[in-house]
């Protein structure tokens, strides 16, 4: 099993005291923002492509169905692969998830959608969302500053290739 305690250096210097900054904060307004955000975003975004549908269109749709269903996969194996115990510490703000950490699901995902609308009007709301849930992470205790990048590269990676893969698709559907 891989684990993170090897990175040593890095996480004593830098990914440990950024982790408890940034959920030592105690701003009310967004521990509320957070804690929804901690168990509604699998509901909020999904209804809000119903918004912004026909600004993406088709393929980019499918290739966000693709890369979720590839983050459904890849990320409970990458927490088992990795096994990075969670943070959850004097500062946590919820309850603490039982599983491992690395990658942060929730920022995956939220990552996967800002990539979905970049170049569209939709982009800001996206991508705005999505650095507020992945700080969030942070700030409710439950993940470290390397998990939440962690779920940024592979919510990014995920609708990339996935976005090839439809690509790839339609043109050989349209001969």
């Amino acid at each position: 099993m891989a684990t993170f305690g090897r990175l040593g250096f890095a996480k004593e210097t830098v990914i440990g005291p950024v982790t408890r900054f940034i959920a030592s904060q105690n701003i009310w307004l967004f521990t509320l923002l957070s804690i929804f955000a901690d168990y509604y975003i699998f509901l909020v975004l999904p209804l809000s492509l119903i918004v912004f549908y026909k600004k993406f269109g088709r393929g980019r749709v499918a290739s966000l169905v693709l890369s979720l269903l590839l983050l459904y996969l890849a990320v409970p194996y990458l927490k088992v692969t990795f096994g990075q115990s969670r943070p959850c510490n004097e500062y946590v703000k919820t309850a603490c998830p039982t599983d491992y950490s690395f990658p942060s699901g929730h920022t995956a995902v939220a990552f996967a959608f800002a990539f979905l609308s970049l170049g569209t009007v939709a982009f800001p709301f996206y991508y705005i969302s999505a650095f507020l849930i992945a700080l969030s992470r942070i700030y409710l205790g439950i993940h470290f500053l390397n998990d939440v990048v962690g779920g940024i590269v592979i919510g990014i990676f995920s609708y990339l290739v996935s976005e090839k893969v439809i690509d790839a698709c339609l043109r050989y559907a349209e001969g």
